[in-house]
Formats: C-alpha cells, sequence, structure tokens
C-alpha cells in the first residue's frame, strides 16, 4: 500500500523534495496512516513533517482525549504540532449552516493559520476511496453538473490528498499490521449527518452489487475529471470566436448555438459567471434561461444575479451589468459568504483584496504609549473578546456596541447614520467575535472592545494593501 501511495503522490507531483507538509490529523484511521506515511519519508530525507489538530467542540471530552491522542503520538513520533480549539456548533448557529459546513470552514481557516506557522509548502488531508464514492453520490443526490462528478481532486491549490488511490479498508488493514491504535469518532456511525447515510446504507447495498463498486466510482471520477478538462480547455480556445467586449457590454455571438450543448453550456456560464464577477450564484437555470434568450425576439430582456442583464440583439445576446452596482461589490457578492479566522498573533492573508492583517498581544503597561488613532490600526482589550476572531462581510442581524453601558445598534442602522453608500456596505470588512461585530474595518470601534486602564492583554491589529493609506 505505501509503495502505490508514494507512486500516487510522484504522479501527481504532491511534493517536491526539501518540502514541508503539514499533515492535518484528526486522530481518526485514515489521518493516523497519513501522518505514519509521511513519516516514512520525511524519515528518508525526503520531506520536512508536521502536524495540525483541530478540536471542534462538539464531541466533549471524547473531543478532547482526541487532541490528547494527536499530541502524543506527534510528541512520540518527534512531529511538530499544533492543536487548536474552537466551539464549532456555536459557530454554525451563528451562520445560519449545518454543523459540517460550521466545522470544515473552522477546519480550514486553522488548517492554513498552522501552514503559516510552520511555513509549510503542502497542506495534506486523508480522502480516501471511499470519502470520493461518497461525494459523487451526494452529488448526484442534490443534483450536479459534470465537474461534481469530478469527485474530490488529488491536489488542489496547496491542499494534496495523498490517501485518495486507497480504500478505507486497506487502511484501517495497514494500522492493524503496524499495531497503531486510532480514535473511533462516535458521531460517524450516526445517521444524523448526510455523509453518514450515504456511507452506512447507501454505499454498502453498492457494494453488495459489485464489491469494487468503490474502485469503479473512483475510476469514473478520473475521467469525469479528463473530460471537464477537456470542455475547459476548448471553453478557453473558443470564447474569443463568440464574445466580445467593450466597456460596458458584453456581445455574445448568435453562432455560439452551433456549437456542441456541453461547449454552449460552458461558455455561457463562463461569460454570465465573468460579467456577474462571480460564479457563486450562477447555477445551471440561469445558464438555461440564457440559452432560451438566443430564439427570442429582439428586445427581449432577462435579469440575472449580481446586476447582470441579457438582451436579445440582431446579432445574439448582449449582457451589461448595472451601473449602479460596481466592481467593488460584485467582488463582494463572491465573498459574501467568506469567513476567515483571525490568529491573535501572526499574519493574516486575504488575497481577493490584497490584504494582510498583521496581530500581535501587547501587555498593558506601556504607559507612555498612546492608544492608535488611526483608522486601520487599533488596539483592543483581547480579554473581552469571546472566543473565536473572524473577519467577514456583513450579515443579518450583526451588531455593535456603541455605549459604555452595552447598548446596541443594528450595523445596517449604523450603516445608514454614518451615510456609507449601498454599494460599499457589501463589502466592508468587519472584525467580529463569535456573539457580534467588534470593529467596522476603516470605521467604529465597538465600545465594549476599548482599551481601559483595566485592561490588561491588548489586542494589537494592523491591516495593510488594499486601497488602505495611512
Amino acid at each position: 500500500m505505501q509503495k502505490r501511495i508514494m507512486a500516487f503522490m510522484k504522479e501527481h507531483h504532491m511534493a517536491e523534495e526539501g518540502d514541508c507538509i503539514l499533515a492535518a490529523v484528526s486522530g481518526g484511521a485514515d489521518s493516523v496512516c497519513l501522518l505514519l506515511i509521511l513519516q516514512e519519508l520525511a524519515q528518508a530525507g525526503k520531506i520536512r513533517l508536521c502536524a495540525v489538530h483541530v478540536e471542534h467542540g462538539i464531541r466533549g471530552e471524547d473531543s478532547r482525549k482526541d487532541a490528547c491522542f494527536v499530541e502524543e503520538i506527534c510528541r512520540q513520533h518527534r512531529i511538530p504540532c499544533k492543536i487548536f480549539h474552537c466551539q464549532a456548533m456555536e459557530y454554525a448557529r451563528a451562520h445560519k449552516m449545518t454543523v459540517e459546513e460550521g466545522a470544515r470552514i473552522l477546519r480550514y481557516g486553522f488548517f492554513e493559520q498552522a501552514a503559516e506557522i510552520f511555513r509549510a509548502d503542502r497542506i495534506a488531508v486523508a480522502h480516501n476511496q471511499n470519502d470520493c464514492a461518497e461525494t459523487i453520490l451526494f452529488h448526484l443526490a442534490r443534483g450536479t453538473g459534470l465537474k461534481g462528478l469530478c469527485g474530490i481532486p488529488p491536489v488542489r491549490d496547496n491542499i494534496i490528498r495523498p490517501l485518495l488511490c486507497v480504500k478505507r479498508r486497506e487502511i484501517e488493514a495497514f494500522l492493524a499490521a503496524e499495531g497503531q491504535i486510532f480514535c473511533q469518532d462516535k458521531t460517524n456511525e450516526t445517521l444524523d449527518y448526510t455523509r453518514n447515510r450515504v456511507r452506512h446504507q447507501i454505499l454498502p447495498v453498492l457494494e453488495e452489487i459489485n464489491s469494487e463498486a468503490v474502485a469503479h466510482m473512483n475510476q469514473a471520477a478520473e475521467q469525469a475529471a479528463e473530460a471537464e478538462a477537456l470542455v475547459r480547455e476548448l471553453t478557453e480556445e473558443r470564447k474569443d470566436r463568440y464574445i466580445r467586449r467593450d466597456l460596458q457590454t458584453v456581445c455574445i455571438s448568435g453562432k455560439i448555438t452551433e456549437e456542441k450543448p456541453v461547449l454552449q453550456k460552458s461558455l455561457l456560464h463562463k461569460v454570465l459567471a465573468e460579467t456577474a464577477g462571480s460564479s457563486r450564484d450562477i447555477s445551471g437555470r440561469h445558464v438555461q434561461s440564457l440559452r432560451e434568450l438566443f430564439e427570442k425576439q429582439t428586445g427581449r430582456k432577462l435579469s440575472f444575479p449580481c446586476g447582470v442583464e441579457g438582451v436579445r440583439t440582431y446579432d445574439g445576446v448582449e449582457l451589461k451589468k448595472d451601473k449602479e452596482i460596481s466592481d467593488e461589490k460584485s467582488c463582494a457578492v463572491w465573498d459574501a459568504k467568506k469567513t476567515w479566522i483571525l490568529p491573535p498573533e501572526g499574519i493574516l492573508k486575504i488575497p481577493f483584496r490584497g490584504y494582510e492583517i498583521h496581530t500581535r498581544i501587547l501587555e498593558n503597561n506601556l504607559q507612555n504609549e498612546e492608544i492608535p488613532k488611526k483608522m486601520y490600526t487599533k488596539w483592543l482589550d483581547y480579554d473581552k473578546i469571546k472566543g473565536t476572531m473572524l473577519l467577514r462581510t456583513r450579515r443579518e442581524k450583526d451588531f455593535l456596541v456603541i455605549g459604555p453601558e452595552g447598548r446596541r445598534k443594528k450595523l445596517k442602522k449604523f450603516f445608514i447614520d454614518e451615510k456609507i453608500p449601498g454599494p460599499k456596505r457589501e463589502h466592508m470588512l468587519l472584525l467580529t467575535d463569535e456573539t457580534h461585530v467588534v470593529w467596522v474595518i476603516g470605521s467604529r470601534l465597538g465600545e465594549d472592545v476599548k482599551v481601559t486602564e483595566d485592561t490588561r492583554r491588548i489586542l494589537e491589529i494592523r491591516v495593510y494593501g488594499g486601497n488602505i493609506c495611512e
């Protein structure tokens, strides 16, 4: 099995000699196997290895025991390890998402932080062939296109998945042969989560029909990925044949309807997403509506997400974005649900705006220093911040504390009172804790987190980049 994994890593260029790889270790069978396999590479001098564990605060004492287990196995193997603790359930509730989704957002945020701390080149996660098969079935059940059939990619950006070439039962057999114990997450056995129902109720039936069902689904995913890559390549080659742009308008030639349907849809999805500034809200339904617009009478109009309007012309269709929706707003549209975890000490980068946020903790013995009065440099009372600090854009029910007695103001009302234009509100970054907004970046700091003579620890935050100038 080890040779197969090494060959798989080489085939997909997962690591170069001398790279630092951060292994995401939950303590379960898959991640412990991943850690041991990567440890072999590290012992051979091929890579440097470090580890990260996120304790989500969901399973009480069991969850904390898993963290201790990971810390101990890393200590035994002399692997540097960073443990993070969070409250995924509270985070999910506050952000109106499933616990699975909330935990995933927090988890990958902490992975990136650990990668920054260890200066890791790649982050290795322990998805295997069974996980890929479950993902395909999940996508099929919800409705998907070709991309959803690709399952889980072996490499995406700095994330690598060395175990995608092996099944779960192979991993468990390897650990048994090694005499290596691992943690058992009881929540994996319940049917409360969608993925568990796929794992325990659907996949076993498919494997009864064919024992190699999981392997065959992974092979199909590879073929789908190859087909999707080809469609993407042909889309890039052909787009200049049918699409012409000027400052305000995107003109799509009616000759696009002569292409094969799969390329039509791909081309129209691409141009619609580019015009909108985001692919997040563009669905197959919108693409089909755009296709049908080519069959309508001249002058017919359709509205699409993000303020995009389509108009049937003599030659085809013109797409135009509402003038009142600026480029800045469209940037916020695709990023509206994005959340970054802000470390109390370190640097957080937000590439889409070119921001860097620098943080550090200071003891409040700076008697000769003034509290900064700059718009993008602030001191906060660190002990008054509740839980994990987050950077994000606005959401419903956001509020800011504006009075020393704890008086609140809804963020919407604050924006109105401060005469902040509507489009700008959508992309303003907010610093929040797990309960409310503590700083509208570039604007007001919440009264409840301001530094006083009683403050023991100061959180200093400096925001650089973007269009910031101080």
